[in-house]
C-alpha cells in the first residue's frame, strides 16, 4: 500500500528535562502518514527516545504541538527498547493481561491474543514463562503486546537490540507487513541497514535538532551541487560529523 494521508503531525516540539541546561528537543517537526515508515536516526543522546515519549503521550511537550488531522485521535502503540512485560507470566498470559486492559469485549480480546501469537510466531512459546525465552522471542512478545491495540501508529524504539540475525529478519518482515497494511511507523534504531530495509523516509536528529528529514532516496542524492551519498551511513556522517555510535 502506498503512503496515505497524515495520521500524526508534530510541529516545533520543545522539551527540556529538569536540571538540564540544554533542551532535549529544539523545535522538532515530524509527519507520519498511513502506510509509511520513517527511520528515526541520531547519535546517542540526540533526542530520539524523548521524541518517541512525547508522541506516545508519556511526556507533555513544553513547546510546539502534536495533532491528529483525523476526526478522532489514532490508536498509538509504543514498543520500548526495554522489555515491557511480566517475566513470571507465560507469553500467552502476558498477552491476555494486556488485552484485558483494552476497551473491547472479552471475546474480541481473546481473538486479538490469538492473532498476536500467530503474527509474532509465538505458538511454540505461548505456555513458556517470558523469563525463560530467548532475547528474540522476548522482542517478538514486546511487539505482540503492541499489536493488541491494532495501532494506526506504531512507535518502535530500538526493537532489535540483542537479537540474532534470524529474529531480526523476522521483526523487520513484520514491520514491512504493517506498513503494507497501512500502519504509520516511526522506527528508531542505530542499525542503518534496518532503516534502508523498511523505511522510505528518515528524520535525523542531533542535539535535539532536525539535521535532515524527508524522502530517503531524495536525501541520498545529496545536496544540490554535491555528489550523491554512497549509503545511509555516509549521509549520517555528513550531517552529524561523527559515527553513528559515539
Amino acid at each position: 500500500m502506498s503512503a496515505g494521508g497524515t495520521v500524526l503531525e508534530a510541529q516545533q516540539l520543545v522539551y527540556r528535562y529538569a536540571g538540564q541546561a540544554e533542551p532535549a528537543l529544539r523545535g522538532v517537526d515530524l509527519r507520519l502518514a498511513r502506510g509509511q515508515a520513517v527511520g528515526l536516526l541520531g547519535p546517542n543522546g540526540s533526542g530520539k527516545s524523548t521524541l518517541i515519549n512525547l508522541l506516545a503521550g508519556l511526556r507533555t511537550p513544553q513547546g510546539g504541538s502534536i495533532r491528529h488531522p483525523g476526526a478522532a485521535a489514532p490508536s498509538i502503540a509504543w514498543v520500548p527498547q526495554e522489555y515491557a512485560f511480566y517475566p513470571e507470566l507465560t507469553c500467552r498470559e502476558n498477552l491476555q493481561f494486556f488485552a484485558g486492559m483494552l476497551d473491547v469485549p472479552a471475546a474480541e480480546a481473546a481473538q486479538r491474543v490469538d492473532k498476536a501469537i500467530e503474527t509474532c510466531m509465538l505458538q511454540e512459546f505461548a505456555q513458556r514463562r517470558a523469563r525463560q525465552c530467548s532475547g528474540g522471542v522476548r522482542r517478538r512478545l514486546n511487539l505482540g503486546i503492541a499489536l493488541l491495540q491494532q495501532p494506526e501508529v506504531l512507535l518502535l524504539d530500538e526493537p532489535t537490540v540483542g537479537v540474532d540475525p534470524q529474529s531480526r529478519a523476522f521483526l523487520l518482515d513484520r514491520v514491512r507487513d504493517m506498513v503494507a497494511g497501512g500502519t504509520a511507523v516511526l522506527y528508531a534504531t542505530h542499525y542503518m541497514e534496518e532503516v534502508s530495509a523498511v523505511c522510505s523516509h528518515i528524520l535525523l536528529l542531533d542535539h535535539g535538532q532536525v539535521l535532515a528529514s524527508g524522502d530517503l532516496a531524495t536525501l541520498l542524492r545529496g545536496p544540490e551541487g554535491s555528489a550523491p551519498f554512497e549509503h545511509l551511513e555516509a549521509l549520517f556522517m555528513h550531517y552529524t560529523h561523527r559515527p553513528l555510535r559515539d
